[in-house]
């Protein structure tokens, strides 16, 4: 009796379990085919990408060139040239040589449209250049010309091509004419550079130089300048010598003959002084020594870039014969002061390299 009772459980559990599993398995039938449905239904997710700037280039735009300078060359230099020319400013060769004659009209057209005139075409200078804002140079009003003008090289320049060079072994040359002495206390604005002497005189086309440099040096925040000498004559080069030898014999108790000699290396004799060139300019700051001033340091750096040498030097002097005077610049053209720059030489030995040629 008992094991019928069991075995009639046993069949009633099992049926239980049959059933169950059956249920169980329509369910699960059924979440397959429901996932099989959403996934034929909703599209695979797609990765992030990164979200990346489509930049396109015009083919028309012009390529960003590098600054000119003197000493530049090629096809940029020529297209210059050429606008300089259609706006008035330059009246030489289109010949992509950037020149002394390019520097000056790049001055002029950056001192008539208010731009730093440092005779450098940067993107600043560009931009108005190649822009509508770009005016033609001013004609200036008319001058009497005289009859006859004589026919003489340029003030810095000898006859063979090289700057004139003026120094003990060389004085001035016979009849030599200036080509325009002008008073640097009336020519140069008081804000640029201070005279300290009035009526110091020099020639017009090296002082215009000196204050297109200066400008320069003041927009790179080296404002204090002064000028303590620039022309001489030969009577006030003989009363300055004079007054150095004295000045050694009083002092240092040398005899005639050694204080001429002392004087000789910082004075030279007349007739034998750049001075008397106007192409010489002393440099200076008021009531400081002028070697290791920034000033000393903005002109060791940038004169030559102007038209300027440190005529003489500490690593020259045995060629110079002179003691080192940062304070003494000599112009003698960009044509010049670059490559004398460039290769370490001064005013002698350039001359004595390149003059032949």
């Amino acid at each position: 009796m008992k094991h019928n009772i069991k075995r009639t459980i046993g069949l009633i559990v099992l049926a239980a379990l049959v059933i169950a599993a059956a249920i169980l398995g329509v369910r699960v039938a059924g979440l397959v085919e429901l996932t099989r449905i959403e996934m034929n239904t909703t599209p695979t997710p797609v990765p992030p990408t990164r979200n990346v700037m489509q930049v396109t280039i015009d083919p028309s735009a012009p390529t960003p060139q590098p600054v000119l300078r003197s000493g530049s060359q090629g096809e940029e230099v020529r297209q210059l040239q050429e606008r300089l020319q259609q706006l008035g400013y330059y009246t030489s060769a289109v010949d992509g040589q950037f020149g002394p004659g390019t520097r000056n009209a790049v001055i002029a057209f950056q001192s008539q449209h208010g731009l730093a005139a440092d005779g450098i075409v940067g993107e600043g200078t560009k931009a108005v250049l190649y822009s509508d804002a770009a005016q033609p140079k001013p004609t200036a009003p008319p001058t009497q010309v005289p009859t006859a003008v004589p026919e003489i090289a340029p003030a810095w320049v000898r006859s063979d091509g090289m700057p004139l060079l003026v120094n003990r072994d060389n004085p001035m040359p016979q009849g030599y004419q200036h080509m325009e002495l002008v008073d640097m206390s009336s020519y140069c604005p008081g804000s640029i550079v201070k005279i300290k002497y009035s009526g110091t005189q020099a020639e017009r086309v090296a002082v215009d130089a000196l204050i297109s440099m200066l400008k320069a040096a003041h927009t790179q925040g080296v404002t204090v300048w002064q000028v303590s000498a620039a022309y001489r004559g030969e009577s006030y080069q003989q009363q300055l010598f004079d007054q150095q030898v004295q000045e050694y014999i009083d002092n240092n108790g040398l005899s005639y003959a050694n204080a001429v000699s002392a004087t000789r290396k910082t004075v030279l004799e007349p007739g034998y002084s750049e001075h008397h060139t106007g192409l010489a300019f002393d440099i200076t700051v008021p009531g400081v020594a002028f070697k290791g001033t920034e000033q000393a340091e903005w002109l060791a750096a940038n004169c030559w870039d102007y038209g300027f040498i440190i005529r003489y030097t500490e690593d020259k002097q045995e060629v110079t014969g002179i003691l080192p005077e940062p304070w003494h610049i000599r112009y003698v053209g960009v044509e010049h002061s670059i490559p004398m720059h460039r290769q370490n030489l001064c005013l002698e030995e350039y001359i004595a390299v390149y003059g032949s040629n």
